[in-house]
This record gives C-alpha cells, structure tokens and sequence, in this order.
C-alpha cells in the first residue's frame, strides 16, 4: 500500500470520527471525578481507562477482518467505530482528570497509570484536542513522568496530521532537538515559552 493511500485512509477515518463522537455524560464523568479520594483510586482510574483503549486495539483482529471481508467492509468500520467511541470517552474522562488533579505522576502511580493520559490524548485524530493538551504534556515531559520518544510521537503525530506529511531530521539528532524544533512547526513556541519561564 502506498503512503498516499495510507494518507487517504486516514484522512477518510478522520473525516468520520468528527461526526461519530457520542454524548457523553459529562455529570457522570465528574461525578466519577470526584470519587477518587485517594492516590490508590487516582491510579486505578487511570489504569482503567488504559485497559479500555488498549481493549479496542487489535491489529491481529482488524487484520482479520480486512482479509475476510475487506478494507472498507462494515465490519471493519464497526470495529474503528468501536474505537472511536472509547476514545472519545476516554478522552473525556482524562480531560476531567488532568483538570482536576494535573497530569499523573509517575513515582507515585506508576508506569500505566502515568502513561495513560499520554496515550489517550496521542490516540485522537483532531489536531484541535491535541492542540489544547500540548501544555500538560511538555509539563509532564518536563517533570519526567513522560519521556522524551512520548514526547516526540505526540508531536511528530500532530505535525502529520497538520501538514499531511512526516516530520523528518536528519541523523545524527538529540530527541531534544526534535521536540522543540516540532513545537516551533506547530507554532506552539509561545505557549512552550510561558511554561519554560521561572
């Protein structure tokens, strides 16, 4: 398959995604928000929501049903229609979160539960969402309770969605180096700047 045709399939994905989002039940998701009392409940949550995006993502399965029913088959939509919806929910509740009790951190709850809002927020297609999330996440980069090749997935994928093409540098390169010079092609540099600031 060539890189057009995958850019196309995208591109077609994402253009379904915006008019499939369910409503969510935002007073249920702050209700749930405001149950977590302890660092225990925090982590489980977080850890929750992982388990939810990972159980809808199965290359083993999509490959599956491209091969028995092809590529643009109901069946294979269904099952990205199934993702999109948890992400949308998942979305949902990290946002609550991350609102609330600021990103997770990574010596008191864990690998998982830290990663998970990372990669909820790396999952969405909408550059809008990716966008409005770039502060939390290049504090966490910061902190350390994401890394550096997080860091640079999160942004090398805003970039491809914004300019339909990969961000490339040529080796030999620090992933510090890529990172800011992403956030400068995003335009993301005075946001960056009021967080670098003492």
């Amino acid at each position: 398959m060539t890189f057009h045709k995958i850019l196309l399939i995208v591109f077609i994905t994402l253009v379904f995604s915006c008019k499939q989002k369910p409503t969510l039940a935002t007073s249920e998701i702050s209700n749930e928000i405001k149950q977590l009392n302890t660092v225990e409940d925090q982590k489980q949550f977080l850890e929750k929501i992982l388990q939810d995006d990972q159980s809808v993502r199965n290359s083993e399965k999509e490959a599956q049903l491209i091969q028995q029913y092809g590529n643009d088959s109901k069946e294979r939509l269904d099952y990205i229609h199934l993702q999109w919806n948890q992400d949308a929910i998942n979305l949902a509740k990290v946002e609550a979160y991350l609102n609330k009790y600021g990103y997770p951190s990574l010596a008191e709850l864990g690998q998982d539960a830290a990663i998970a809002p990372w990669i909820v927020i790396h999952h969405s297609g909408d550059i809008e969402e990716r966008n409005r999330n770039f502060e939390i996440l290049y504090q966490a980069y910061l902190k350390g309770d994401i890394n550096d090749t997080a860091m640079s997935l999160y942004l090398g994928r805003t970039y491809q969605f914004q300019y339909n093409e990969r961000f490339d540098m040529e080796s030999p390169y620090r992933s510090e180096d890529e990172i800011n010079i992403l956030i400068d092609k995003l335009g993301l540099s005075e946001r960056k700047e009021k967080i670098d600031r003492p």
